[in-house]
């Protein structure tokens, strides 16, 4: 049986010659992953649709065993091309888009999340980088899993929680002080 569902691409990895696994977060199925077959070759339907950070609402079938479900089609809702003004931008959306990954389980019930990550990757398109954003998007994945307390940092409580986080968080912040401060994003 074919779902049809809306989500956005956190993460593509190769498959095989010419497919892609693509992990997508969707409003009705959580973190998700699909096989799109023959995605990179010339000419695929997949052709322009499946990047980072695109919302889609796709088509798929869900496995008989295994996470792994086939993707049949992509249409593409928005490809939130100002994400790539620049080299910050796509760091802190990977940071975000990795912190999911490392802390929501597939399948998870999915539209607090999808709706976290969406609004966070609309907000970083349309606005003036600052620490901030990536704080308040910890305190909101804190809150969702239950975790978070005004008595520790949300990240520190996510770190404790799920034992570690994505690499590279102190860095992104100081960038993003960086950008913050000389009005630079």
């Amino acid at each position: 049986m074919k779902l049809r569902e809306q989500g956005c691409i956190l993460k593509l990895s190769p498959l095989g010659d010419y497919g892609l696994i693509v992990t997508w977060c969707t409003a009705g199925h959580g973190v998700l992953r699909t096989a799109a077959r023959n995605a990179r070759k010339p000419g695929s339907d997949f052709t322009g649709r499946l990047d980072l950070f695109h919302e889609c609402e796709l088509m798929f079938s869900q496995p008989a065993r295994g996470d792994l479900a086939t993707l049949h089609s992509a249409e593409l809702l928005s490809p939130r091309l100002p994400l790539r003004r620049s080299l910050l931008q796509l760091r802190l959306c990977s940071y975000l888009a990795n912190l999911l990954l490392a802390t929501v389980e597939p399948g998870a019930p999915g539209e607090e999340w999808h709706k976290l990550m969406s609004g966070a990757l609309d907000y970083i398109a349309t606005s003036p980088l600052r620490p901030a954003i990536l704080e308040h998007f910890e305190k909101r994945l804190a809150t969702l899993h239950g975790i978070y307390t005004a008595a520790m940092p949300a990240h520190a409580a996510l770190q404790q929680h799920f034992g570690s986080l994505p690499s590279g968080r102190a860095e992104l912040v100081e960038k993003l002080r960086q950008a913050d401060a000389t009005g630079m994003s």
